[in-house]
């Protein structure tokens, strides 16, 4: 059985892949290893920090705080282009990400996993000069969910 987290990463992909537009590329889960020239644009979907808040104070006596607890789990969606005829990479960029936000906005609760819509954190721009100019662009994503504290597989 795969964990909520890694349920909600699903959805993600899951929601960057359906209607995409002409020019979006097909998401790929966490991509290991950089794509050529020859692959991009491309769309990579991974995790990154996840946080867990307790929901209540510990009982009296105890160390427990209650059984369940908030997480957030951060998506980062990571847009790499190359600069085309005429074109810089950060505009090849800019649909994809406009795509993303709509995307991910309308994937609600990722298949009843997640408390309500992603929170759009904000958008990292790099640039790499070489023989090809290249822009990557992170956007980072919250989601929010909540599980039992003793199990990270059980919805609440």
């Amino acid at each position: 059985m795969s964990t909520i987290r890694e349920q909600i990463v699903a959805a993600a992909v899951l929601a960057l892949a359906t209607d995409a537009p002409v020019g979006v590329p097909a998401p790929v889960r966490t991509r290991l290893d950089s794509p050529g020239s020859d692959q991009l644009p491309a769309l990579t979907v991974y995790q990154g920090a996840e946080t867990v808040e307790t929901m209540r104070e510990a009982k009296t006596g105890t160390a427990s705080r209650g059984p369940i607890v908030r997480r957030s789990v951060l998506v980062s969606v990571e847009v790499l282009t190359k600069a085309g005829a005429g074109e810089e990479p950060d505009k090849a960029a800019d649909p994809i990400l406009a795509f993303a936000t709509t995307a991910l906005a309308a994937a609600g609760t990722f298949g009843g996993f997640a408390n309500g819509p992603a929170d759009e954190i904000g958008t990292k721009f790099e640039y790499e000069q070489a023989e090809t100019s290249f822009c990557r662009a992170t956007m980072t994503f919250r989601i929010d969910y909540q599980s039992r504290a003793d199990d990270a597989e059980t919805l609440t």
